[in-house]
């Protein structure tokens, strides 16, 4: 695969990465995929992603510290002012919650198929509940928190360039097998 550079990217690229972390490792094992999130650039070496803290905007380096994968995809019809759009729907979101319940969800159907792995015996149970009553919260109002792929599936609906037909159910696997997409090349 083509090796880029920074200076490659444009804004609204899709960043979709994968690291050495357990985390990391359950989320493909539940999805399938060789990636385990996914991330919006928005130009200057920054990102916007959903992670456990989280939406947040932080510096390109930052968020890909403990990468061992990282590929850029882009839309394949994107206009300038759609991108903008699409970071501009993605900013409004920072300090939104982590949508934990759709992750897991989005990974199998199940909310408990991520905690699997790390939630044993009764308290699993209230768990798998507490994340069965937010996925119903998040599907009354999809923009109240958001999983990776989620926040860049909706950022980009609201820019008229939808990457599925289903902005809250796709995964960083989703995002890569899209057609709407073609793949740039490794940013490390």
């Amino acid at each position: 695969m083509t090796q880029i550079s920074i200076s490659s990217l444009k804004p609204a690229d899709i960043l979709l990465s994968t690291g050495d972390s357990t985390v990391s490792n359950v989320i493909r094992k539940g999805t399938g995929s060789r990636f385990s999130h996914a991330a919006l650039y928005i130009g200057n070496g920054e990102v916007i992603e959903a992670i456990g803290s989280g939406v947040v905007k932080q510096s390109l380096k930052s968020a890909m510290n403990d990468d061992t994968l990282v590929v850029v995809f882009r839309h394949n019809t994107i206009s300038p002012s759609q991108a903008a759009t699409a970071i501009t729907y993605a900013r409004a979101q920072v300090g939104k919650k982590y949508d934990a319940s759709g992750a897991a969800s989005s990974a199998s159907g199940s909310p408990a198929v991520i905690l699997v792995g790390f939630i044993m015996g009764p308290i699993g149970n209230i768990v798998t509940a507490s994340l069965g009553v937010a996925k119903v919260a998040n599907t009354i109002n999809s923009e109240g928190s958001f999983y990776c792929s989620e926040l860049v599936a909706h950022a980009y609906a609201k820019a008229n360039c939808p990457l599925s037909a289903s902005k809250s159910s796709i995964t960083p696997k989703g995002v890569a097998n899209s057609s709407k997409v073609s793949l740039i090349g490794n940013l490390k």
